[in-house]
């Protein structure tokens, strides 16, 4: 490494142990290994300037870890402990970069459980810009989020299309964040996408009756106020990454076949995003995939045509 680029990363080191140093008097004590920093709601940054040589690094009890991880090892998780009364995150004992190494660790949700903080400037913004032709509200968990992520261009190309998909959620969060995330702006359409979280059981136990008794409710608050509705499958999986004692094939055949027949007992548009992105063993075709449950680049690609033929039939 040149030592202008070894100039450059002690330079931003001590600027971020200064202003973060600062910042935490507030919120978390200013540790003697480094600093901390906010990266995005619900993620904290731990800055390690001084490796511990035992790989003990202690955090402040204030903080709440649900996971944490290294950013150069984004897909190994880290393991968290009370040691001696002591928040302990167990890091190797080899350092990953003997220059900057920083750990993310991603926190117990807060109080607003729903997250309903998540679109509130942006549900205010749009609701005094002038209303488009034919809105449509994409409403889900991280599917629908990551559409934004993965093929921007959809929504780009579409700019009626009004995305509020938050990811882990649940069909009772969604429930709770239906009114200012969809009432409140007043679209034309709303595709409800979610259950898949609910079976993974993100948010606790939950039946699948109970599941789709959630979504039927989403599904008539939008009716009850003159939004038409349309009702999409759960995509394929055979496992969860995240929740891996839960099979959930049969589980989302047994779901998908409730939203449907709900779905033609109202007459309300369902959606069939299972029939052509499953696979021989109820999962998810690899070429459509990031993992198991996520939808690639390939994945949207198959997705949006139905989309787009569901809003039509309106």
């Amino acid at each position: 490494m040149s030592f202008y680029k070894k100039l450059i990363i002690f330079t931003v080191a001590l600027a971020l142990n200064a202003v973060v140093g600062y910042s935490q008097t507030i919120l978390y004590q200013k540790p003697e290994w480094g600093a901390y920093t906010i990266e995005e709601e619900g993620f904290l940054l731990a800055h390690i300037f001084n490796w511990p040589e035992d790989g003990k690094l202690v955090i402040d009890r204030n903080i709440k870890p649900r996971e944490a991880m290294l950013l150069s090892e984004p897909n190994k998780k880290i393991k968290i402990k009370l040691i001696d009364n002591k928040l302990t995150i167990l890091l190797p004992e080899k350092v990953p970069n003997a220059q900057v190494s920083v750990v993310q660790i991603k926190l117990v949700p807060n109080e607003d459980w729903a997250n309903l903080k998540r679109y509130n400037k942006a549900n205010k913004e749009l609701k005094i810009s002038v209303k488009k032709k034919k809105t449509v509200v994409f409403m889900g968990n991280s599917i629908t989020q990551n559409w934004i992520r993965d093929h921007g261009v959809f929504f780009k190309e579409n700019p009626s299309f009004i995305n509020r998909g938050i990811s882990g959620q649940t069909t009772p969060q969604m429930l709770v964040r239906f009114r200012p995330d969809v009432i409140d702006l007043n679209p034309d359409i709303v595709i409800i996408h979610a259950g898949t979280n609910d079976i993974a059981g993100n948010t606790g136990p939950i039946t699948i009756d109970r599941i789709a008794g959630n979504i039927f409710s989403m599904a008539e608050l939008a009716k009850e106020n003159g939004i038409q509705v349309i009702l999409a499958s759960v995509l394929p999986a055979t496992s969860y990454s995240w929740s891996p004692s839960i099979e959930p094939a049969d589980k989302i055949i047994e779901l998908n076949k409730l939203i449907k027949d709900y779905a033609e007992e109202n007459k309300i548009v369902y959606l069939d995003y299972y029939s052509p992105m499953v696979n021989d063993i109820g999962g998810l075709k690899k070429e459509l995939g990031r993992d198991t449950v996520h939808p690639n680049v390939n994945g949207y690609l198959v997705m949006e045509p139905l989309v787009k033929q569901a809003i039509g039939k309106y």
